[in-house]
């Protein structure tokens, strides 16, 4: 996407103790885990996926939610699929 705006966001391990970093850029997601965090994952997001991801990584408090546990939902639903590299 070309006006597609790139959301940026690092965790501690006391912010999330499964995901280290996560970029959005369009649809495509990229995640670094805690167990590896030079290692990251492409995901091609569905829309109403990415749209609540949005919401979710740019509140202060994640809205309550555990990244981890968020992602690996996409992920289960098909709604985060990962682009083999």
């Amino acid at each position: 996407m070309s006006n597609a705006t790139v959301i940026a966001r690092n965790f501690t391990s006391e912010q999330s103790s499964a995901i280290a970093a996560l970029e959005i850029d369009g649809s495509t997601v990229q995640v670094a885990f805690q167990s590896n965090p030079d290692r990251t994952y492409s995901f091609t997001a569905s829309p109403a996926f990415l749209s609540d991801l949005v919401e979710v990584v740019t509140d202060e408090d994640l809205k309550g939610r555990s990244m981890g546990t968020f992602i690996s939902e996409g992920r289960r639903s098909g709604d985060l699929q990962e682009v083999a590299v």
